[in-house]
């Protein structure tokens, strides 16, 4: 089988070839079709997560190398353990790679991004920038039979994390307007996913005019460029207040939008990974009853309940630029230039260049 990972961290992905594995008793083998490429396999390829203050979350110190990346999976499955039943070879599946220890409360509930034991695929676990991937359970595959494979990949992380951030929201409300902060691939799919949820009054922000297009035809109602405007400008436009936020680019400059911005019972929902430090008025964060919330991948209850939206015809899934496997250390450099619009995702049944 043929894979792209890093072998040294912070350098170029390279091409990895092993031989095919067998399934264990539990495991499903999956034959990949596509894999979405991903911001925060920057982040894997670089070794770290920035904390802010020069603190950095190491992944080095904890994951031996190589790395095999890539967490959006789908493909057909190839072979099932002695234990697996109700799993068909041919079969189409969509992976979710957020793998718990299995055993603790939050797993048992069916929260294994919970965990604080996580394997994931793509981090720990080798990822789906491969010709082959190795599934440790039956519970993490969804049935996405009907869908177009291509596009329902990034269903694993960027549709999923943009759900697991919308639901921490509350329920739509009529004047009550919702700020979509960062306008790639993981903000074009959030606000699908509000608009299919049924939040009507969206505000698309971003500092590239024509990401706030793609926005605009997401279904955005209004948009702000963040290099001429921010929270006095936010406020104007949702007419005396936003009651959420989701910042999708996690810096300390979009999180500075939190307190200026939102109304009272506001929440700010932080989900990227930009990394750094963020400054807080607390006694405005009291006085207004201002939430600040973090929101990191779902799980697979929420991944079917997206892939049943889409089935449902309420979500329309984005179009993706498909290349190639052997462009995936392109395609990540693309990604960390901004020069991608919406999302990427690797054909992994054309391993070769």
């Amino acid at each position: 089988m043929q894979s792209y990972g890093v072998t040294e961290w912070g350098k170029p992905l390279q091409q990895i070839v092993r031989e095919t594995p067998a399934p264990g008793p539990n495991e499903v083998l999956i034959r990949m079709s596509y894999c979405g490429v991903c911001h925060s396999d920057l982040h894997v390829r670089q070794g770290y997560f920035d904390m802010g203050g020069g603190v950095k979350n190491s992944l080095a110190d904890r994951i031996p190398l190589p790395v095999v990346l890539g967490h959006e999976p789908i493909g057909v499955v190839a072979a099932v353990g002695s234990e697996v039943s109700g799993v068909p070879v041919g079969a189409t599946y969509l992976v979710n790679p957020w793998i718990g220890c299995g055993k603790c409360p939050v797993c048992l509930q069916g929260q294994d991004n919970l965990c604080e034991r996580m394997t994931s695929i793509g981090i720990v676990r080798p990822g789906g920038f491969s010709t082959h991937l190795m599934v440790p359970d039956k519970r993490y595959l969804v049935d996405v039979a009907g869908l177009d494979p291509a596009r329902a990949a990034v269903l694993a992380c960027s549709g999923v994390t943009a759900y697991s951030a919308v639901t921490k929201l509350g329920p739509p409300l009529p004047g009550h307007w919702i700020a979509v902060i960062g306008c790639g691939g993981l903000g074009l799919i959030g606000i699908a996913i509000l608009r299919a949820l049924g939040y009507t009054e969206v505000i698309a922000c971003d500092i590239d005019d024509s990401k706030l297009e793609a926005a605009r035809a997401a279904g955005a109602q209004k948009v702000l460029n963040l290099q001429r405007g921010g929270g006095k400008e936010l406020v104007a436009m949702a007419r005396g207040g936003l009651s959420g936020m989701i910042d999708f680019v996690g810096a300390p400059s979009t999180s500075a939008l939190a307190v200026p911005g939102l109304r009272k019972g506001g929440r700010f929902v932080t989900v990227g990974l930009i990394g750094g430090t963020g400054t807080f008025p607390l006694v405005a964060l009291a006085l207004r009853e201002i939430a600040l919330l973090g929101s990191a991948m779902g799980n697979t209850a929420q991944i079917r309940e997206l892939v049943e939206l889409v089935r449902s015809g309420r979500l329309t899934l984005p179009a993706v630029q498909v290349r190639p496997l052997s462009q995936a250390e392109e395609s990540l450099q693309a990604l960390e230039a901004g020069q991608v619009t919406g999302r990427i995702v690797l054909d992994t049944q054309t391993p070769a260049g």
